[in-house]
Order: C-alpha cells, then sequence, then structure tokens
C-alpha cells in the first residue's frame, strides 16, 4: 500500500517519500475501511510539510493530507448507516494513503452521484467560507463584507455563499488576471493589487460601497494586510485572520484596536470542529454536499496528478498563478474515472 511520508521538515517538493506501507488492519468493532481516491493539496498541508504551521510540529514520521475523497472498503462489527461503496469524506490528518482503517464516527457518508473532485475538497475550504461568513458577524441581506485572497478556494465559496444570501462582497486579489475569475463566481466588487496603500484603500472601499459601512473582513495574508483591512472596516468591526500567506504575522495599529473598537480574531477549523456541535456540523456538511452535487457550489481544479508522481503535484501546488486546486489521485481513484 501506498502512503506519502514526511521524515524531515522542508520544501514538500524535496522532502516527501511515496513509500510502501503494510495493509491496515482490518477494522474492528464500530471501525471501517476507507480506500482513498481523491487527495486534496492544500496550503496548510504544504506549511506543515515544511514546519511552519500552527503552534508545534508534528512528531516524524507523518502522514500527511487533511483532505480527500474516499469510498468504504470494509465494516466492522456494529456499523450502521454505512455500506461498503459509499463515498465518504474521511474527518481525519493523514489522509495521503492508499487506505486506512478508522472509527466509523470519523468519516461523513456523501451523495453517491457526487463529483469525486469536488467532494475531495468538501471538508476544509467551504466549511472554513461557512463558519467565516455565518459564526462572526450578524450580516443580513444588503450588508458589506471584504475579503482578501479572494480567488482562493475558501474565498472563492465565500463569494458564492454570500451571494446567495444576498451579501455583497468587496474583494481584493493580487493580480488583474484574478479579477474575472471572483467577478464569475458573483463578487460584488473585485480590486486587484488594492492594499499596498491601507488609505487609498479605504478610500477605494468607500467608492465601491457607496459609504456603507463594512464591518467583517476576512484575512488570509496577514502582514500588512491586516492592517490595511482594519483601516477600511467600521468602526467596532471585526477582522477574521485564517491564514498568513504573505508568510508574516498580522500587524495591525494599536490605535485601531483602541480607538475605534476594531476586533482581530484568529480562525481554525479545528476549534471550529470542537465548538460547533455535531448538530451545526452535520447542517453545514450536508448544506455543501448538495451544492457540490447540483453544481452551485464548486472550485475550479487546475490539475490532477496521479498520486505516483507526488513531488511533481507538489510543485504544482506550491507555485503561484494557478487557476485552481490541485489534486492527486490514487490508483483506486483512476479506476473509479478519475483524472
Amino acid at each position: 500500500m501506498k502512503a506519502i511520508v514526511i521524515e524531515g521538515f522542508g520544501d514538500p517538493a524535496a522532502t516527501i517519500q511515496l513509500r510502501d506501507l503494510p495493509e491496515p488492519a482490518a477494522p474492528g468493532p464500530g471501525e471501517v475501511t476507507v480506500e482513498m481516491l481523491v487527495l486534496n493539496i492544500n496550503p496548510s498541508d504544504l506549511l506543515q510539510i515544511q514546519g511552519l504551521y500552527g503552534t508545534s510540529r508534528p512528531p516524524l514520521p507523518f502522514i500527511p493530507g487533511g483532505e480527500a475523497v474516499g469510498r468504504i472498503a470494509a465494516l466492522g462489527e456494529g456499523v450502521t448507516g454505512l455500506g461498503v461503496g459509499d463515498i465518504v469524506s474521511p474527518m481525519i490528518l493523514n489522509c495521503w494513503v492508499e487506505r486506512v482503517t478508522m472509527k466509523a464516527s470519523l468519516v461523513m457518508r456523501l451523495p453517491a452521484d457526487i463529483d469525486l473532485k469536488q467532494a475531495a475538497m468538501l471538508k476544509g475550504n467551504p466549511a472554513t467560507a461557512e463558519a467565516l461568513l455565518s459564526d462572526q458577524v450578524a450580516l443580513q441581506p444588503g450588508d458589506w463584507l471584504m475579503q482578501n485572497a479572494a480567488n482562493s478556494a475558501v474565498g472563492t465559496f465565500l463569494v458564492k455563499l454570500a451571494k446567495q444570501r444576498g451579501i455583497h462582497t468587496l474583494n481584493v486579489v493580487r493580480r488583474d488576471s484574478a479579477v474575472t475569475g471572483v467577478q464569475e463566481a458573483g463578487g460584488t466588487v473585485v480590486l486587484a493589487d488594492a492594499l499596498e496603500d491601507a488609505r487609498a484603500f479605504r478610500k477605494r472601499v468607500q467608492e465601491a460601497t457607496g459609504g456603507a459601512p463594512v464591518r467583517l473582513a476576512i484575512d488570509a495574508i496577514g502582514g500588512g494586510a491586516t492592517g490595511g483591512m482594519a483601516n477600511a472596516l467600521a468602526e467596532g468591526g471585526t477582522v477574521e485572520n485564517y491564514g498568513l500567506l504573505s508568510g508574516e504575522q498580522c500587524r495591525i495599529d494599536a490605535q485601531h484596536l483602541i480607538f475605534r473598537k476594531i476586533t482581530l480574531k484568529g480562525f481554525w477549523l479545528i476549534h471550529w470542529f470542537q465548538d460547533a456541535g455535531r448538530a451545526r456540523i452535520a447542517e453545514t456538511y450536508g448544506r455543501v454536499a448538495k451544492g457540490m452535487a447540483d453544481g452551485t457550489l464548486t472550485t475550479p481544479v487546475a490539475d490532477v496528478v496521479p498520486m505516483a508522481e507526488a513531488v511533481r503535484a507538489m510543485t504544482l501546488a506550491g507555485a503561484g498563478g494557478r487557476a485552481g486546486k490541485v489534486l492527486m489521485v490514487t490508483e483506486a481513484g483512476v479506476k473509479a474515472g478519475v483524472g
């Protein structure tokens, strides 16, 4: 059985190893064995392989991969509500492996007709977008929010979800070439390379929104971009940071916090899982899976690479200017028609 194994931290393309590992144990009571089909590559995966994600590094060696889609290959005694062949999303953080045995409670059954490439991206980005939109500031139809990295997978989902609810989005991207994609996804306003000058950005926000207050800014970049967005928020607004694509810590002038009552918060999906409760989690993923099945919530895919060419997949995923996500497909996924 093939698995991607990390034995030292560094450049993902130079660090990953495709290893032959023993087959997982047969599922015991309350367990299932999942055969992976499509493996998603997220920025958090690349950062973890570099040893730059979170407050501590995982112990070596480890199998990375926070997202995948698979199918049930075997059931343990007492498992109900699942059947062999069911398409599932595994709720584990070591997905880059051909097969794994886990607790049945850690898999989520998906619609049988769901697109497997889209399903591989279900667990992280859509739920992050949903939580950022719904759980931070109580926005109503007609309200505005702003976000940077708007052409990212999370950004695209957020645009689509906001549009469905009648919420206007002001979206910042780094390149002119990314503007059209965000507009086509439903972005109300899209600005390219707009965060270099905080004062100029505030003026552009006011012009774009007609002076309407913007109470929520969603930040994936960190560094000076955090403060630039804070400067454009209405008094009492919230900056929600969920990433550091700049490689720098969030920088924000304390005057915004003290005199304008701006709040800076952090978001991590793992904490959302811990706090949201089973009903909220089920509601969120049920809605996202439905949107994926009917085509209203999808993410562009730039490349689908065989798992055997994982080094090439890491290189593609780490390159800038992509038009979508990079996915890896296992041998079982190829046989299932993914390509």
